[in-house]
């Protein structure tokens, strides 16, 4: 008897299904004047464990970040002295604004800056993790992105908010000021080498980058905007006084979850769970007897019966082979691709528990609105 994988209790981070472009020639000319407008915008504020591009001012009640760009591009000159003035005693005056940059241009020096470069680079990234309408949207607001080359946010929210917020991977925050995109990478999503800082450094940051940005630009653009600012959310029902998830967003997350289920059995008809431990079984042999007898058996049966679910697959209309980086063999890749929908459209976690089970459900909509 042939079991499929269990779900997974967490997103896929490692795993992509493209490789997404870092260096201008490889992108389109229209997503990379996107990244160039981010950087050029100086909203872009990156943390690459011991470097920065940003210093922050203000008290503990008001911390406000700025960038090397913000308070050296005379673009920029007229909006950064209006929001450096907000940190000063009216008393104090220009003299009071012109103490401050030079202290925050002092505070640059020890954060040692980032390179140009690299900030196209994480820019670049950027654009390919949502829309581009998204991007656009992101760009109209002047939302402040905060990329971080750690595990958590704790590194780019102010100390005061560590306690809550610190602990997160990823953040979307409104203020009256303005919103924020907050992302964590887990490593260096551009290292090239042998000494690494962290185990993921290299690709599963950047994939890793490319997920949680995705998943926060989701939130981004599920806020719902008026005149009058943020007031609320697409995902969330604006006519119940209590919270409760809206019925358009919930009918198409039922439909969603439902599809997964019928892609789910309709695979294990034509026999996925069987593909899946002959390729477990190869492997074990792989790594422990390459070109045995038993490695020789599964190496046939897994060929034999890949063969058939391919066919099965085409008489059925259904995909029989996913591209993933870093590959994986296609009935893993398949069962993982359906693990992963799976838990985006319910994700399980602490954090969503609700003692009323409507506010949770709205809570997991509001989710799968943002993730899918």
């Amino acid at each position: 008897m042939f079991f499929l994988m269990e779900s997974m209790n967490d997103n896929q981070y490692h795993l992509l299904g493209f490789i997404p472009a870092t260096d201008g020639w490889e992108m389109q000319s229209a997503l990379e004047a996107m990244a160039q407008r981010i950087v050029a915008s100086g909203k872009l504020r990156i943390n690459a464990d011991h470097e920065r591009n940003y210093v922050r001012a203000g008290s503990v009640a008001t911390d406000r970040t700025f960038t090397t760009r913000e308070l050296t591009d005379p673009a920029l000159a007229a909006t950064t002295e209006r929001r450096l003035a907000a940190h000063v005693a009216p008393a104090l005056g220009a003299e009071g604004i012109a103490d401050l940059r030079a202290q925050l241009m002092r505070d640059l020096k020890k954060a040692r800056g980032i390179d140009p470069a690299r900030e196209m680079k994480v820019a670049r990234v950027l654009v390919q993790s949502a829309h581009p309408a998204v991007i656009g949207l992101l760009l109209r607001e002047g939302t402040e992105i905060f990329v971080s080359y750690s595990h958590n946010v704790a590194d780019l929210v102010p100390v005061h908010e560590w306690e809550n917020l610190g602990t997160a991977s990823g953040l979307q925050s409104t203020e009256d000021t303005g919103t924020a995109v907050y992302v964590s990478a887990g490593g260096d999503p551009f290292f090239e080498g042998e000494h690494k800082t962290y185990v993921t450094d290299g690709f599963p940051a950047l994939a890793r980058m490319v997920v949680i940005a995705g998943q926060e630009l989701g939130h981004f653009a599920d806020l719902r905007r008026s005149p009058r600012g943020i007031i609320g959310r697409h995902s969330i029902d604006p006519n119940q006084s209590r919270f409760r998830a809206d019925p358009a967003a919930r009918s198409a997350w039922v439909a969603d979850r439902a599809r997964v289920e019928s892609l789910r059995n309709r695979y294990h008809a034509l026999g996925l769970a069987r593909l899946v431990h002959a390729e477990r079984r190869l492997a074990f042999y792989h790594a422990r007897r390459r070109y045995s007898p038993p490695w020789l058996f599964w190496q046939a049966y897994r060929l034999m019966f890949g063969a058939i679910f391919r066919q099965r697959c085409r008489r059925a209309s259904l995909l029989s082979t996913l591209s993933t980086y870093p590959a994986m063999r296609s009935g893993e890749a398949i069962t993982t691709w359906l693990a992963d929908m799976e838990y985006n459209l319910a994700p399980s976690a602490e954090a969503y528990r609700r003692a009323d089970p409507l506010v949770e459900e709205a809570i997991l909509v509001l989710e799968a609105v943002a993730r899918v």
